[in-house]
Parts: C-alpha cells; sequence; structure tokens
C-alpha cells in the first residue's frame, strides 16, 4: 500500500493588498487634515481697479471659397479648335483659354451683318412714333368732368387727378349724409342744389342714421354741396354729390392735342373723347432696335476674337467649370452648316471666380447677430497657415435665420484679399471684433456681487477673521465673460475683494479673452461671441 504524502498548503501573498489599502488611508488623512487646517482665507482673492483695454469679439469658422463666380460667354456656333485650362486651374490674365477655326469665325460674322442688315430695313419701315392716337370710350354714359385741356401732358393729368375724364354709366349721382329722420328705401326726398334748383332724388340704401340717396346725373355736378328735405320741406341733411357709378378714363403717355367731348354730354360705346400726339415709340420699334444692339454686340465679339482665334482671360481668375469640348460647336443653336440659328447669341464657355478675392460664409447666433453689421473688421487665421494673421470685411448679413441645433443662426459672410498661400476649401477661423474700448476701468467678473437687483463689489477685508465688508454699488459697462468695465462707483487704485469657489482657487487664472459659460469650442460654420 502506497503512503500518500501530505504536502504543505501553498500560501497567498496578502502583502501587496495590504500596502495599498494603507497607502490610500494615508493620503486620504493627509488631504483631510491639510484640508482642515487650510487658513480660511485661501480662497479670498482681490483685484485692484485699473486702466486697461477690452475687446469683444464674434468667433466663427468655416472653409475658404471662391467670392462670385461669372460666366465667359463666346458667340454661339463656332467650331472649338483647343481648350487649354482644365477645372481648377488658375489663368493670368490675357493667357488663353480656347482656341476656334477661323472659318467658324467668318461665317459667324457673315451672319450676324445679314441679320443686322434685316434688322435695319425692319427698322426703316417702323415708324418710330405714331402721329396721332383717338381714345374712345368703351361704354356709354355721361361725361361728368373732363380735367384735361389741349396741350396737357396726360401723365401729369393723370397723376394728380387720377383720370383724364370721368364718365357716369349709370345716369345716377349720389349723396350720403347722416340723419334722424325716419326714412325707408324707396323714399322720396328732394335735393336743394347751391344754385338754387330742386331736383327729385330717392332713398337708396339706409343703414342706422346713414342714408345713400340718388337723382339724376345730368345737370348736377361732382362735388356740389346740396341740402335734403323730405317731402314737407323739413331739412333732413346736408352732403355732397359724387358720380354713383364712375368710369375714370386712364392716359398716361402724349400730349393732349384736341378733346372731342363736353360736361354733362351722353355718349355712347365708341364715342371719340381726345386724340393724342407725340406718343413714345411702339413696344416693336423697340424692340427691334435691342435685337439690333444684341447683333452689334456679337459683331465686336467676333471680330475681336477673329484677330487672333483665341478666346483670352479678362482677368486673372480661377477655372470652376468648362462647357468647351475640342472638335465641338459652341452652343445647340447652331445648324449643320455651322451657322448660329435663332436663338442664344452667345455660349457659357466657361464658369470662372477672380483670383483677387476669396470668401468665408460663418453663421452668427441670434444673440449676437444685432453686434454684427456690415463693414466691420475680422481677423482671419488659417489652420495650414501658421503664424499669420490675415485681414477681412463682412459684406453680407443675412436677414434671415436658418436653424441649426434648435438655435436659429444668421450667415454672415467675409470678404478677404487673396494670398499665394491660401487654397479654396482650407479651414478658417474669423474672430470678428463687434465692440473695443479703450482707457477704461477694468475690474475681475468675479469681482462683482449681485444680491436684490443691486451690483456691487466689496472693498474691505477683516484681516482677523478675513470676512469681506465695504459693500460699493457699481455701474458697469462692456465685458468679455472675463473683465468688465467698471463705469461708476469705484476709482482707480481702489481694491476689491472676492472669494472663489474652490474649483476656481485651483485655477485662479483665465485665459485672454475667456468667456465664461463656454462649452468648448463650436462645430464649423458656427460663431459665438
Amino acid at each position: 500500500m502506497q503512503d500518500r504524502v501530505k504536502l504543505p498548503k501553498k500560501k497567498h501573498k496578502r502583502w501587496p493588498w495590504v500596502l495599498l489599502v494603507l497607502v490610500t488611508a494615508l493620503v486620504l488623512m493627509i488631504v483631510v487634515i491639510r484640508g482642515r487646517s487650510e487658513p480660511a482665507g485661501s480662497n479670498l482673492r482681490q483685484a485692484k481697479l485699473e486702466m486697461g483695454s477690452l475687446t469683444v469679439t464674434v468667433i466663427g469658422t468655416g472653409h475658404l471659397d471662391y467670392h462670385e463666380s461669372s460666366d465667359l460667354e463666346v458667340p454661339a456656333g463656332l467650331l472649338v479648335d483647343r481648350v487649354y485650362p482644365e477645372a481648377g486651374d488658375r489663368v493670368a490674365q490675357g493667357d488663353p483659354l480656347a482656341s476656334f477655326d477661323p472659318l467658324s469665325i467668318q461665317l459667324a460674322i457673315d451672319t450676324v451683318l445679314a441679320e443686322i442688315d434685316t434688322l435695319d430695313l425692319a427698322i426703316a419701315r417702323t415708324p418710330s412714333t405714331a402721329d396721332s392716337k383717338v381714345i374712345r370710350s368703351l361704354q356709354a354714359g355721361r361725361v361728368k368732368a373732363i380735367y384735361i385741356e389741349k396741350g396737357d401732358q396726360a401723365a401729369q393729368v393723370y397723376k394728380s387727378h387720377g383720370a383724364v375724364i370721368l364718365l357716369s354709366l349709370d345716369d345716377r349721382m349720389a349723396v350720403s349724409f347722416g340723419s334722424t329722420a325716419e326714412l325707408t328705401q324707396g323714399d322720396k326726398v328732394r335735393v336743394l342744389t347751391s344754385g338754387g334748383v330742386t331736383r327729385e332724388g330717392r332713398v337708396d340704401k339706409r343703414e342706422g342714421n346713414l342714408y345713400l340717396v340718388t337723382l339724376t346725373d345730368n345737370g348736377p355736378e361732382p362735388g356740389e354741396a346740396v341740402t335734403l328735405q323730405d317731402k314737407e320741406g323739413t331739412e333732413i341733411g346736408t352732403g355732397n354729390l359724387y358720380v354713383h357709378r364712375p368710369l375714370e378714363v386712364v392716359a398716361t403717355e402724349g400730349i393732349i392735342k384736341d378733346i372731342h367731348v363736353s360736361e354733362n354730354q351722353k355718349i355712347t360705346a365708341g364715342k371719340a373723347l381726345f386724340t393724342l400726339e407725340d406718343l413714345p415709340a411702339g413696344s416693336d420699334y423697340d424692340k427691334l432696335f435691342a435685337d439690333r444692339k444684341e447683333r452689334r454686340e456679337k459683331l465686336d465679339d467676333l471680330l475681336e476674337l477673329q484677330k487672333t482665334g483665341e478666346l483670352r482671360a479678362p482677368f486673372d481668375l480661377y477655372i470652376l467649370a468648362s462647357s468647351l469640348k475640342e472638335g465641338e460647336k459652341t452652343g445647340a443653336a447652331a445648324d449643320m452648316e455651322g451657322l448660329p440659328q435663332t436663338g442664344a447669341l452667345t455660349y457659357p464657355a466657361f464658369t470662372v471666380a477672380p483670383l483677387g478675392r476669396f470668401a468665408l460664409t460663418i453663421n452668427i447666433d441670434e444673440l449676437d447677430i444685432l453686434s454684427v453689421r456690415e463693414g466691420q473688421q475680422a481677423a482671419i487665421t488659417f489652420d495650414a497657415i501658421e503664424n499669420q494673421v490675415f485681414s477681412g470685411t463682412i459684406d453680407h448679413v443675412a436677414s434671415t435665420a436658418i436653424e441649426s441645433g434648435g438655435i436659429a443662426k444668421y450667415r454672415a459672410r467675409i470678404l478677404l484679399d487673396s494670398q499665394e498661400q491660401m487654397r479654396v476649401g482650407m479651414s478658417v477661423t474669423a474672430a470678428i471684433t463687434v465692440d473695443e474700448k479703450k482707457d477704461i476701468l477694468l475690474l475681475p467678473v468675479a469681482a462683482l456681487q449681485e444680491s436684490g437687483g443691486r451690483v456691487f463689489v466689496y472693498t474691505e477685508k477683516d484681516e482677523k477673521n478675513l470676512e469681506l465688508s465695504g459693500e460699493t454699488e457699481v455701474e458697469t459697462g462692456l465685458s468679455d465673460g472675463d473683465k468688465v468695465e467698471v463705469i461708476q462707483g469705484l476709482a482707480e487704485g481702489v481694491t476689491g475683494f472676492y472669494k472663489v469657489t474652490t474649483a476656481d482657487s485651483l485655477f485662479p487664472f483665465s485665459p485672454p479673452n475667456h468667456r465664461m459659460g463656454g462649452n468648448g469650442p463650436d462645430p464649423e460654420g458656427t460663431a459665438n461671441e
């Protein structure tokens, strides 16, 4: 029978864990003891009012982009020989962009010359002005007012009176008045004119104590004062006559040559009212001249292009896109023989942007937008261009907001001069100076105390128990969140005392231009003060 040898049990090493616990307890004891023994005044700070400067900025980020794009156009129907630059290329002023077949240029010139000749013939056959024009009434009625006289400018008369002639269409004049008399619709009344003539009127409408009475339009004049009586001759009201159903005759051009009607005349539809002369050119004549001008401009472009056969850059530019293809004609308006058909006379060959300027668009928070305006300067820095600050100017601030993360934002565009090292798409930061003051009294924002609507500063400290006193009310002004302007209440050199929290005591100094309450940098394209 085999004996079993009993081996001793393996002991586990506990001393590292014990040591860790002891070290932890020792550290905690040291912290507690130091905390209890720390003097009460260790969280007190003091600051002396000093003269200085304060600048408030709005910070925004975005990407560099082209300022404005435009199209370089060439005459339609030209055969493209060669296209030199590609999209994204920089081109200096005067450098060639494309060349064209000389024969296609000459054919286009011949076509434009023929079109100009045709337009000249059409212009010669179209009178530049009408000798005269008779204005007729389209409806029957009675002439109640004539505001024009021979030689008058029709437009001026119309502007003054709202009509050149006033017609009555339903044979009735009207007067409105208020009265306590009891009348019903259809009742007859007497209408006494200022000339002593009595006419019969009829109640056409009643609303409470307001009445509308009509009478014949044969004789009475618009604006004439009248008195109204009932059948017994009792006065019931007064008023001024007006045309019940008026028609204002309109004329806005030409000079009055003749007038063919008189006031109070009864007319039929088609009756000649007046004759105009010295009328401006008609729309057909204007269009012919506009078409000829377009052809002449195209002819000038073709003659200039014929000198070299090349389209050259008119200024230093970027090529954003090209519509030209080698071996094809410019524009879809070219027929089988290579001649431009009626339609567009020019064709957009290149979309370009000037080299001289770039643009940056940022979003401004609604709380800051009222402090941002066109013409303000901005300091521009690039992530890819170190140790350089460039200057920009705000040229546009949007008047309508866009929503970003539930917050209203307003777009602002900043223009800056281009530099050789700048590239479209680079990440850019803009600091817009929205307010700045120099030689003002400054105090840390943390020194301000507020209670019961009062803002004050402690100016005294008890050295024994380190209690603060000497409350002095102050009026404050501009602030960047770190420093604040003291307008009234304290003088230069006065010391203010204040307490800081434990967290602040660990980091007693804030970086320059620190804005309190921030949550880190905004995402691209946003701006915060």
